[in-house]
């Protein structure tokens, strides 16, 4: 009968091999690779929480001026509710009273929202009429838009429009706050009463 056969050549040395040593460094590579894409990530997701966060200053603006914005001693009188405008904004070149462009142009004046930043590009956000995935340049911009109730009864509760410059805000309004994330996605933030 033959002896019992030891496996393990006796020229070879034990410990780690070559390929075990690449297969490490590949290890380590690939822990490198994930942590950095990890960091990348979270900074792109506070990019779009700091988005949101704008916002959300739109959204207390909007919501404290509600309260008085049809009383008489009003304090941002270019915001004032139940002034009929005095022209055809159309036919303006600057800010007509009772538009949306005067309340606008005096809030990106005289207002706490003239310091917000636009994380992505680290300058003013833009306001524009909704979010197009395949425009690059809306992350982070600010989608303002007005919910104009139809009649009672009707299948459809309210017809979205984009607040533009030449809507007149004499009314009390219904405007809804969207963000564009960096997808240009929308992200509502909410609706409120202006």
């Amino acid at each position: 009968m033959d002896s019992p056969h030891d496996p393990t050549p006796e020229n070879k040395a034990l410990g780690p091999t070559t390929a075990d040593y690449l297969f490490m460094v590949f290890l380590a590579g690939v822990l490198v690779c994930v942590t950095w894409l990890g960091v990348l990530n979270y900074r792109e997701g506070n990019k779009t929480e700091d988005s949101k966060r704008n916002g959300e200053a739109w959204a207390v603006w909007l919501t404290e001026a509600s309260g008085a914005r049809f009383d008489a001693d009003f304090k941002h009188p270019a915001c004032k509710g139940g002034v009929k405008p005095t022209q055809d904004p159309a036919k303006s070149d600057t800010p007509v009273a009772g538009t949306w462009g005067a309340c606008l142009a005096y809030l990106m004046a005289e207002t706490e929202l003239k310091d917000l930043r636009n994380p992505f590009f680290n300058e003013l956000p833009q306001l524009v009429p909704q979010c197009i995935p395949s425009d690059r340049q809306i992350m982070g911009a600010i989608v303002l838009e007005d919910l104009m109730a139809t009649p009672p009864g009707s299948p459809v509760p309210f017809v979205v429009t984009p607040l533009v410059e030449s809507d007149p805000i004499d009314y009390k309004m219904q405007v809804r706050i969207t963000v564009c994330d960096k997808g240009g996605y929308p992200v509502k933030i909410t609706e409120l009463e202006f």
